[in-house]
């Protein structure tokens, strides 16, 4: 809920140990009303440092809708590749949008893959 009311474009990483303990909470960037700017490489090397074996991702859209934009698609999907060639799930990558949020994952826009 305190997401979806921000007007700036806030992405949490949630990071998971092998047991599924949440072991750290980041907000990694802050982007203008209508952008995050956020490297992948740089999501996966802060997961990497921090030994994680699982990752969720959130993010808000200030418009209120929590569709998923193409361009945050796309992003995700690269990440997820990345996660995997490193031996890392990538659970989910939420997004929030006033009092809504929608799973990537339950949407069918990313697909399980091979730890």
């Amino acid at each position: 809920m305190h997401l979806g009311c921000l007007r700036r474009e806030v992405m949490l990483e949630l990071p998971f140990d092998a047991e599924g303990r949440l072991i750290g909470q980041v907000a990694c960037t802050t982007g203008c009303e209508a952008a995050i700017r956020a490297g992948c490489r740089s999501v996966l090397k802060r997961v990497l440092e921090q030994r994680a074996v699982g990752l969720v991702l959130v993010h808000n859209h200030p418009s209120g809708d929590p569709q998923p934009s193409r361009a945050d698609v796309i992003a995700t999907r690269r990440l997820a590749a990345m996660c995997a060639a490193s031996r890392i799930e990538l659970h989910d990558h939420l997004v929030v949008g006033g009092r809504s949020a929608v799973s990537m994952r339950r949407a069918g826009l990313l697909s399980r893959g091979v730890t």
